[in-house]
C-alpha cells in the first residue's frame, strides 16, 4: 500500500477520535472554551494514552488474529488494555489529585475504550494488508494475462508462417515468378507481425491491408479469381482500433479446410462498421469427406483467438460459429 494512502486512512482516523473525545468530555460541561482549557493536560494524556494501545496492536496483536490465535489475541488485548490503562491512570493522578485510581466507575469505562482502540488498530493494519494483497494479486493477475496474450499471440504467427511457407514451397518449381510475389508480399506480412503487433491496438485499417496480402497471396494458388470474395471497409478507418491478428485465424482456417470445395466463391470474408460496433463475417464451403477424415485438425488458431477474444474484449464481443452440412461461418460482433 502507498504510504501517502496509509497516512490519510490513520489521519482519519485520529481525527474521528479526536471529535469523539471533545464530543464526549467536552459538550456535557457547556462551557466549551473553559471546559477545553480544564482538559487539556488530560487530552495529552489520552491521546498518547491511545496512541501506545493502537499502535502496539497494529503492529503486535495483528500477528495473533492473522494465524487465528483468537483466544490469545483475545487474552492479550484485554491484558493490553488493562496495563496501559493503570499505567497511564498513574500519571494522570500527578495531574488531578481528586482522581480515585480504585473507582470502578472511573476504571471501567476507559478499560473499554482501550479494548475498542486496540480493536481499532488490528482493524485498520487488516485492512491496509488486505488492500495491499489486492494490489499485489491485481498486478500478479496483469502479468499474467499479459505474458498469456503474448503466448497466445506468438502461437498464431508460426501457425500461419507453416501454412504460407508450405504454399511457397509448392510454387517454388510450378510458377517461380509467383513464388517470387508470394515472398515479397509475405515480407511485408512479416514486418507487420513482427514490428506493429507488439501494442495492445493496432489501426483497423493496418489489419485490413494485412488481410487484403494474405487473400492476395493466397489467390496465386488458384485460377479462378471468384474462390474468395472480400468485402472491407474503404480506407479512412485509421482511427479505429482493434487487438493485431484477430481476424487472420478465421481467414486462414478458411482457406485451409476448402481447398477442395465447390460452389464459387468458395470463400466469403467481410468487415462491417456500425458506429463503434465492428462486425466480421467469414463463410466458406468445405469437402465434407475431407473434413471427416481423423488426421484433418482445426489446429490452434481458432482456440487462440477465441481466448484472445475472451481476455481483450470480455464481455464486448459476440462470437458465433457455426457448421451446417457442407458451410463453416464464423461471425464475430465486437463493440469497440
Amino acid at each position: 500500500m502507498r504510504y501517502i494512502l496509509k497516512i490519510l486512512i490513520h489521519s482519519l482516523f485520529w481525527v474521528v477520535y479526536v471529535l469523539f473525545y471533545l464530543l464526549m468530555e467536552v459538550m456535557p460541561r457547556g462551557e466549551v472554551f473553559v471546559a477545553l482549557q480544564d482538559l487539556t493536560p488530560q487530552f495529552y494524556i489520552n491521546f498518547v494514552w491511545a496512541a501506545v494501545i493502537f499502535y502496539t496492536s497494529y503492529y503486535c496483536l495483528i500477528r495473533y488474529f492473522e494465524k487465528s490465535q483468537l483466544v490469545k489475541y483475545l487474552i492479550l488485548s484485554i491484558t493490553l488494555s488493562v496495563m496501559v490503562s493503570a499505567i497511564f491512570f498513574v500519571f494522570i493522578k500527578f495531574f488531578f489529585s481528586d482522581f480515585n485510581l480504585f473507582d470502578y466507575h472511573i476504571f471501567l469505562p476507559p478499560m473499554v475504550g482501550s479494548f475498542i482502540i486496540a480493536q481499532c488498530g488490528c482493524l485498520v493494519r487488516g485492512f491496509e494488508k488486505w488492500f495491499s494483497n489486492i494490489q499485489v494479486k491485481s498486478e500478479i493477475e496483469n502479468k499474467n494475462l499479459k505474458n498469456e496474450l503474448e503466448l497466445l499471440k506468438s502461437q498464431v504467427n508460426p501457425h500461419f508462417l507453416f501454412n504460407t511457407l508450405n504454399n511457397i514451397d509448392s510454387l517454388i518449381i510450378k510458377s517461380p515468378k509467383d513464388a517470387s510475389k508470394m515472398l515479397i508480399t509475405l515480407s511485408g506480412m512479416l514486418r507487420y507481425m513482427i514490428y506493429e503487433t507488439k501494442t495492445d491496438a493496432v489501426p483497423l485499417q493496418r489489419e485490413i491491408d494485412y488481410l487484403t496480402s494474405y487473400i492476395q497471396l493466397q489467390q496465386l494458388r488458384f485460377k479462378n479469381s471468384d474462390y474468395i470474395r472480400f468485402s472491407f471497409p474503404e480506407p479512412d478507418v485509421s482511427n479505429i482500433q482493434v487487438a493485431p491478428m484477430l481476424f487472420i485465424p478465421f481467414v486462414e482456417n478458411a482457406f485451409k479446410h476448402s481447398c477442395y470445395a465447390e460452389p464459387m466463391p468458395v470463400i466469403d470474408t467481410s468487415i462491417r462498421l456500425d458506429g463503434n460496433v465492428l462486425e466480421f463475417t467469414c463463410v466458406n464451403y468445405f469437402d465434407t469427406e475431407r473434413m471427416l477424415k481423423p488426421d484433418v485438425q482445426s489446429g490452434v488458431g481458432l482456440e487462440n483467438v477465441k481466448r484472445r477474444l475472451a481476455l481483450l474484449y470480455p464481455g464486448k464481443h459476440d462470437l458465433q460459429i457455426i457448421k451446417k452440412s457442407n458451410t463453416f461461418k464464423i461471425q464475430l460482433i465486437i463493440k469497440l
